[in-house]
């Protein structure tokens, strides 16, 4: 494995391994960032290896909600090998997870600490990570034998 990949899959077993931490000590905020995060570089993963722009015009990688509408809405994700990894309901699911993410970080300071809605959220990330981590696998996978 060249360094860069091998810095990258580091970066990511890391990530892995503090969001079962933090989970496991009921770091539940802790546990949402790492998820985002986790799941952006899923979603970048995806498009670049399906040969999908997702950098903008500064050279930076669009956010999430823009991923999620390529990922919805490009050619090479309606593939059914590929639409069936990442079905439109899945996608929804995540962008669900999104808003109810969104609102709990935006309103830190303005509403009471929940830790049963943050432990939800977590959790529901949690999930949704295991999920997309194996299936976004499978769909870079198919694309680098598209291209080899």
């Amino acid at each position: 494995m060249e360094e860069k990949n091998m810095e990258k899959y580091q970066i990511y077993k890391d990530m892995m391994e503090n969001l079962k931490k933090a989970m496991t000590a009921g770091f539940y905020y802790q546990a949402i960032f790492i998820e985002y995060a986790i799941l952006e570089d899923r979603f970048t993963s995806a498009l670049r290896c399906a040969g999908v722009k997702y950098l903008n015009k500064n050279g930076r990688e669009i956010d999430m909600s823009y991923k999620l509408g390529k990922l919805r809405g490009n050619a090479e994700f309606a593939i059914p090998y590929v639409r069936k990894r990442l079905p439109l309901e899945l996608l929804d699911e995540v962008e669900a997870w999104k808003k109810e993410r969104d609102k709990l970080i935006h309103n830190l300071a303005k509403i009471p600490y929940n830790d049963k809605a943050v432990e939800a959220v977590a959790v529901k990330g949690q999930d949704l990570v295991k999920l997309l981590d194996n299936r976004i696998k499978s769909v870079n996978n198919y694309y680098k034998k598209q291209h080899p």
